[in-house]
């Protein structure tokens, strides 16, 4: 996906769909069905969610459910969830990845997977308003997984959905908290620019919503350090941040303390 992340993206498939030929004259199941994942990608990133779900449904899954392949069945299942997920289907994401892929994963042993999949069930009941029981997945199943496992990005970034829900319901001190005290080291650490940049912005507009003395002098400083990191990086954050910032700028009675 290298093309796909340079912007190269009608190079990437035309690479991917000359692989398929080649493939399919081998008679290669298995890599065909890889490269038509890799197609389905790149429509998914280009925004064409009802074909690289009509490839995942009707060619990836069909395939790895007659060779037996549990994992990339799950995987797959996993990226349809997220096709509905991306599209305003909660209900049908939160279906697959309850009653098809947690019991998937539980079987092959993945705890990571499995704990990728409570996080990803835990956002669509956040998304649907359920926060208590999303925070409760989080804390009390997705969260201790990982942390068993020790994998310190995944519980940087599961924490981050944590502080998102109670930045949400106006809990300003402990949203704060999370961000700079479990996230932004973690990132630091790992030297993660695009985690990085992602959490400053965060916690500059949760400044921003607090509104106590000073902190919009520490949200435009955390803003402005994340802008030049999206710049950097080429990222679409930027417009994104660079707009927050300008915003605030326009109107310093308003924000400032």
């Amino acid at each position: 996906r290298i093309k796909v992340a340079k912007g190269e993206v009608d190079e990437a498939l035309k690479l991917h769909q000359d692989r398929l030929t080649v493939f399919q004259a081998l008679g290669d199941v298995r890599e065909r069905a890889v490269t038509l994942g890799q197609i389905a990608d790149v429509y998914q990133d280009r925004g064409q969610l009802d074909e690289a779900l009509r490839i995942r449904q009707e060619e990836l899954l069909p395939v790895f459910e007659r060779l037996g392949d549990v994992r990339s069945r799950a995987v797959t299942l996993g990226q349809i969830a997220d096709v509905y997920q991306d599209r305003g289907q909660l209900g049908e994401a939160l279906r697959i990845r309850q009653e098809e892929l947690l019991p998937a994963f539980e079987r092959l042993g993945d705890v990571r997977s499995r704990a990728v999949t409570l996080r990803k069930i835990a956002e669509v009941l956040i998304a649907r308003s359920e926060l208590d029981e999303g925070l409760r997945l989080l804390k009390e199943e997705a969260i201790p997984a990982v942390e068993k496992i020790g994998a310190i990005r995944d519980r940087a970034v599961f924490m981050g959905i944590v502080a998102d829900v109670y930045q949400a319901r106006g809990q300003w001190d402990e949203a704060l908290r999370i961000r700079r005290e479990e996230q932004l080291p973690v990132y630091e650490r790992l030297r993660s620019a695009r985690d990085l940049l992602i959490c400053r912005a965060k916690i500059g507009i949760n400044y921003l919503a607090r509104g106590a003395t000073g902190d919009r002098q520490k949200a435009l400083e955390l803003l402005n350090l994340a802008l030049q990191d999206a710049q950097r990086l080429q990222l679409p954050e930027a417009q994104q941040i660079a707009a927050i910032i300008q915003q605030v700028q326009a109107q310093p009675d308003s924000l400032s303390s």
